[in-house]
């Protein structure tokens, strides 16, 4: 059998991620993505960093975290602005 792919699953991602990298262009806006597995250190270095630079540079932090809101009050605790998304209680 086969079965014919017509439409990628993530075009309306795709799309979104466009438009997103458009508008921070447009406003000269620096984004970061930090993806990595749980537990190798992506809060710890943003605790350490981001107060280090934060008086020169505007910064703050949207944690994708879906099971807890750990990693956004431990951000938030530095000064640096936090929003959790994605959050979802087993």
């Amino acid at each position: 059998m086969e079965i014919k792919v017509v439409k990628k699953v993530l075009d309306a991602n795709n799309e979104i991620a466009m438009q997103n990298r458009k508008m921070f262009s447009e406003k000269g806006v620096f984004t970061l993505n930090m993806m990595s597995s749980p537990g190798s250190g992506k809060t710890s270095i943003l605790e350490q960093t981001l107060p280090m630079i934060a008086p020169e540079i505007k910064a703050a932090v949207i944690v994708g975290n879906i099971c807890t809101t750990n990693d956004a009050m431990r951000i938030a605790a530095t000064g640096i602005p936090a929003v959790q998304v994605n959050k979802d209680e087993f």
